[in-house]
């Protein structure tokens, strides 16, 4: 399975490349990575440029839900969705994070 899927630790080394990727492929979409002082993972932001302009159509309501993620680095995964006129769903951000604290939810 290593072979197949990689080590999930160096997964966490290409978020820098994705996310950079996705601002390039993406004008104006806003992500926001934090690491440690020694380097490591703490927490990361997506919100696509699509969601952020789709966001002044929509109704004036938004849905913040998190959810456990069984990895073997554990964290929290955040989105945050809102309906459109059409009653659809929008997704607008999602976030990783350590956990659900004061310092993620900033």
């Amino acid at each position: 399975m290593a072979m197949i899927r990689g080590n999930p630790s160096d997964s966490y080394k290409e978020l820098p490349r994705y996310l950079f990727m996705l601002e390039h492929t993406n004008p104006g979409t806003v992500t926001k990575l934090h690491k440690s002082e020694n380097g490591c993972f703490l927490y990361v932001y997506v919100s696509l440029y699509a969601s952020i302009k789709g966001l002044e159509y929509c109704r004036p309501i938004m849905v913040v839900e998190g959810s456990f993620l069984k990895s073997t680095y554990k964290g929290t995964i955040l989105t945050a969705c809102t309906h459109d006129g059409a009653g659809k769903i929008l997704p607008l951000a999602y976030a990783i994070i350590d956990s659900e604290n004061n310092k993620s939810w900033e």
